[in-house]
């Protein structure tokens, strides 16, 4: 019996040191899970850190699979649960997380929005690796509408606050990328050197075939062919077996039509096809679009023209159901914006009930101030008040009866007359219509009974007074 409190005590102790840990380590416990684990994790989260740190991996995770609309449900649990804990931290990882939802669904202003809204929680805070991240998320926005000028902007700001270390090679495959496409590539081979540090795949197979395939793609674009080559079969080779199907598929585009350029059409044909077997279990627009472009130019390098028109034609496919993808995604879009839009609306309608209800509080206990001021003037024995302080007390509480009532009625007010501004003021100006003759009556009957008041205390004065006279030439006759 003697051990049971103690084992209470030990058993609160380390639910305390688990509430307790940092929430960078409660996403190290939650990388490289699968997203079936990931869902399990947050349904059986009961720490509102850990739930939001699983939802924030998910809403990633789906965004990376293409699934849009599990993104934007994650992300929106996610800001509901930042709500409800007032947290500052979950907060800026909410608003995060809605900002990667608007990037997949390729909306600038509500991604760089709610970007801004994450960047400045973060810097409240003082956690400079995530405002770093969001600075290269907020990069890649702008990479996606071809802005180079300012992604490298804000590449530079994510460089100034720190690259992470689960983020430094990605940032830079960013860099090399934008100075690829302004024919920078001097610098771009400089940011792809720097981009390529993994020496072996390890846990990140993805990083490792990314990085050598952008040291492949500078590379090629530099004419250096025999450079190039054995980093795009590095690449292919891990994605190949890693199962990380888009660097397949682009390392499979890219060999080929860089083996296309040396005349080695056979072989061009052969890694084409290996790319486009790929996209048997990846069919995003984007990544059909290439491997089919690839196999067709394949085939033409082949002879093979009919072949060749026949994957030319379904590049063409891809390319108008990317587009009907691209209409759906602004679908989605507005139904997103609407729904974020319906859950600020309500805060700010529930922000103002609960406004003029401290609001009402306050007139009530400000009129009953006045109110017991006014009885105490009026029942005082001793106290003399004029009526000019009155007539001001009145007027004071005048003001707070109409504003007390304009409160109250407001609400009913607005949904009768539908918010016209005219019909409010014509209510109002009845109300005071009414208000005014009876602060008049009030005052009139207040006055006359502080008027007696005056009196009966000014003849008790003289009385006393006079008694007080009388007293003393007897007093004076004794003596």
């Amino acid at each position: 019996m003697v051990y049971r409190p103690l084992v209470l005590l030990i058993g609160i102790g380390m639910i305390g040191q688990l509430c307790a840990q940092p929430i960078d380590t409660l996403f190290a416990r939650l990388r490289g899970l699968p997203v079936d684990s990931l869902e399990a994790r947050e349904r059986a989260a009961t720490d509102p850190r850990m739930k939001m740190v699983a939802i924030n991996r998910l809403t990633g995770q789906y965004a990376f699979l293409g699934r849009t609309e599990d993104c934007m449900k994650a992300a929106i649990r996610g800001l509901e649960l930042a709500e409800a804990t007032k947290n500052d931290t979950l907060l800026a990882l909410a608003n995060f997380g809605i900002g990667v939802a608007f990037t997949k669904l390729s909306d600038v202003n509500g991604a760089l929005r709610h970007f801004n809204i994450a960047f400045d929680g973060y810097q409240q805070i003082g956690d400079s690796m995530r405002m770093s991240l969001t600075c290269k998320e907020t990069a890649i926005v702008y990479q996606q509408v071809g802005d180079i000028d300012g992604t490298l902007r804000y590449m530079r700001k994510a460089q100034a606050y720190g690259l992470g270390q689960g983020f430094h090679g990605r940032s830079m495959t960013i860099l090399a990328r934008c100075h690829m496409d302004r024919g920078d590539l001097d610098s771009a081979l400089y940011y792809a050197r720097l981009a390529d540090v993994m020496k072996v795949p390890g846990t990140d197979p993805y990083g490792y075939a990314a990085y050598k395939l952008i040291m492949a793609a500078v590379h090629a674009a530099r004419g250096e062919n025999d450079v190039a080559e054995p980093y795009y079969k590095r690449a292919l080779a891990v994605a190949d077996s890693a199962g990380t199907l888009d660097a397949l598929i682009g390392a499979s585009a890219g060999y080929a039509k860089l083996l296309i350029g040396q005349g080695r059409a056979e072989e061009a044909l052969a890694y084409a096809r290996k790319g486009f077997a790929a996209t048997d279990e990846v069919r995003q627009p984007t990544l059909m679009i290439r491997s089919t472009t690839a196999l067709s130019d394949a085939f033409a390098a082949n002879g093979m023209i009919d072949s060749a028109l026949v994957y030319s034609k379904l590049a063409h496919a891809w390319r108008d159901s990317l587009a009907a993808l691209q209409n759906r995604s602004q679908l989605q879009n507005q139904l997103f914006t609407q729904e974020l839009k319906d859950r600020e609306d309500a805060k700010l309608r529930a922000e103002e009930v609960a406004d003029r209800s401290r609001n009402i509080q306050f007139g009530i206990i400000a009129l009953i101030v006045i109110t017991l001021g006014i009885f105490l003037l009026i029942f005082s024995r001793t106290s003399v008040v004029g009526a000019k302080a009155i007539k001001n007390l009145s007027l004071i509480a005048l003001l707070l009866f109409f504003e007390f009532i304009n409160l109250l009625l407001h609400p009913f007010l607005d949904r009768v007359t539908n918010h016209s501004p005219i019909l409010m003021l014509l209510c109002m100006a009845a109300i005071a219509g009414l208000l005014i003759p009876l602060h008049h009556r009030m005052e009139k009957l207040i006055t006359n009974m502080l008027v007696s008041k005056n009196n009966r205390v000014r003849l008790e004065a003289a009385r006393r007074t006079i008694e007080e006279l009388e007293a003393r030439p007897n007093e004076s006759n004794a003596n």
